[in-house]
């Protein structure tokens, strides 16, 4: 499970109720300092059963380091790097929210392990059926960003790294999914799991902010959004559940 915005006074609570056998927050990982402030004591976090993760570590020193966690685990004898990534709104944070994108890019750009990272991304504006056509909210060449790359480079076309979001490989083998999704919402976005502008007397602007993103090693054999379901338990997301296999082998095992 990789998880945002995690309250730490109910973490074991959430742990127990999905049959976690472990969990490694972010807050854990950090000095606090004097003047944090209360969302800074959130953070995010990865759970699993089986296995204890061997390693875990925050990305570096960035602005909220909180939001970006790395642990190293694996499944069947194969290892591989989970993360958990929640990008800084960008009505708050101003220009802190693509410049954490373009580091987290920038790592994900000189590895070539299996990788996965689910993400609160808060991007992007416009998701559109043709990756080319996706625009980010802080991508480069926006004119706050005052010659700045934008984080088009972590979740837009002009992406840096080679992982791919989860849905749009599993719509590329599911054409027909594709097309019913294009007939039904040909503005996009290709699923919802928020509502940005939510009030009582309006529903809201559709948004998919959270995804999953896997490396070559993985096959996308299923995946949801269950929005619904995220709103009547209480959240503002929808959780994304996505079926994964694992195709790569150790090295040990390659050179065999």
């Amino acid at each position: 499970m990789l998880l945002q915005e995690v309250n730490p006074g109910s973490s074991e609570v959430l742990a127990e109720a999905a049959g976690a056998d472990w969990m490694v927050r972010a807050i854990d990982l950090r000095t606090p300092v004097p003047n944090d402030a209360p969302v800074r004591r959130c953070g995010v976090a990865i759970a699993g059963r089986g296995l204890r993760s061997c390693r875990s570590w925050l990305l570096g020193e960035i602005p909220q380091s909180e939001r970006i966690l790395l642990i190293e685990t694996q499944t069947e004898r194969t290892p591989f790097i989970a993360v958990s990534y929640h990008a800084p709104p960008g009505v708050t944070y101003g220009i802190v929210k693509p410049r954490q994108a373009v580091a987290f890019a920038s790592w994900l750009s000189t590895q070539n392990v299996p990788l996965l990272f689910g993400a609160d991304a808060n991007t992007p504006l416009v998701d559109a059926f043709d990756f080319a056509n996706t625009r980010t909210h802080w991508h480069t060449g926006y004119r706050r960003l005052q010659g700045e790359e934008g984080d088009d480079l972590l979740f837009g076309p002009g992406k840096v790294h080679d992982l791919d979001d989860a849905l749009r490989r599993w719509l590329a083998l599911h054409p027909d999914e594709m097309d019913r999704l294009r007939a039904s919402h040909p503005s996009g976005p290709l699923a919802i799991t928020h509502r940005t502008r939510r009030r009582k007397n309006s529903p809201g602007n559709p948004r998919r902010f959270d995804s999953v993103w896997a490396s070559r090693h993985w096959v996308v054999r299923h995946i949801e959004h269950l929005y619904e379901k995220g709103i009547a338990a209480g959240s503002d997301h929808a959780p994304v559940v996505v079926d994964l296999d694992l195709t790569a082998r150790s090295g040990k095992e390659e050179k065999t």
